[in-house]
């Protein structure tokens, strides 16, 4: 098994006026209801996911909520020991512009606007897999190598892998995360996969009683593209425990 170290950037620039126009998606079915459809084929995300962590990637979505504007997620190369590397898209870290327009109560939500997040990841048969994660504060570090589905159709569901958050500083636990899927409909061609993050606020190994602090959603579109699995994110999702929510949806 081979472990490297990635560089997460994740960017969510909000202003008072939100970013329009943006790149269309033909192949997403909530522009057109009509072309909805339940696919009867099986995708592999674990390949798609691979395929994604493996090139420069950027989606920009149009936010939603007591913060608008506009939220990018993207990758990008990191130079680890004179080795570039490609960083994880995904980050359960979100980070707001200080600029931000946030609606009352919720102006502390406002921070920094680039979170670095910094990953180990293990390559199993050349697919790329979550392992280890950490930035300024905290640490990641997964029970056990994420497991991405490599046959799924619309209706199935399951869990991709349990986190244990620790401080940084003293190496006290304050939390978990459950990551978990499911595959929804989109057309006869395409599913969408909805990556759940699950954040628990606990200090015990045991996330079944513990407080939920906030939950989000990731959905991809899932296509295979000239014989290559392919994830182009379309939604994202996040309530917290607090009645705070982000909506960002494709521009």
């Amino acid at each position: 098994m081979k472990h490297e170290v990635l560089t997460s950037v994740l960017v969510l620039a909000l202003s008072l006026t939100a970013c329009g126009g943006g790149a269309g998606n033909d192949d997403w079915a909530s522009s057109d209801p009509s072309a909805r459809a339940i696919s009867a084929s099986s995708f592999d995300i674990q390949d798609a996911w691979t395929n994604l962590n493996n090139a420069p990637y950027a989606s920009q979505l149009k936010a939603h909520g007591p913060c608008p504007g506009t939220y990018i997620l993207s990758n990008s190369t990191a130079n680890i020991a004179g080795v570039q590397v490609m960083a994880n898209v995904v980050s359960t870290n979100i980070a707001y512009g200080a600029a931000s327009p946030c609606d009352s109560p919720y102006e502390n939500k406002s921070a920094a606007n680039i979170t670095n997040i910094y990953y180990y990841y293990a390559v199993v048969n050349s697919q790329y897999k979550n392992y280890y994660a950490y930035d300024n504060l905290y640490v990641y570090v997964w029970r056990a190598v994420a497991a991405f589905p490599t046959s799924a159709k619309v209706g199935d569901t399951g869990v991709i892998g349990v986190v244990d958050k620790y401080t940084s500083s003293n190496s006290a636990k304050v939390g978990i995360q459950v990551w978990s899927y499911a595959i929804e409909e989109d057309t006869a061609y395409s599913v969408i996969f909805n990556l759940i993050v699950k954040h628990y606020d606990t200090t015990t190994t045991s996330y079944a009683s513990a407080p939920l602090g906030k939950t989000e959603q990731f959905r991809y579109l899932v296509n295979l593209s000239n014989g290559v699995n392919q994830l182009q994110l379309i939604q994202y999702d996040r309530l917290d425990a607090d009645g705070f929510t982000v909506q960002g949806r494709l521009n």
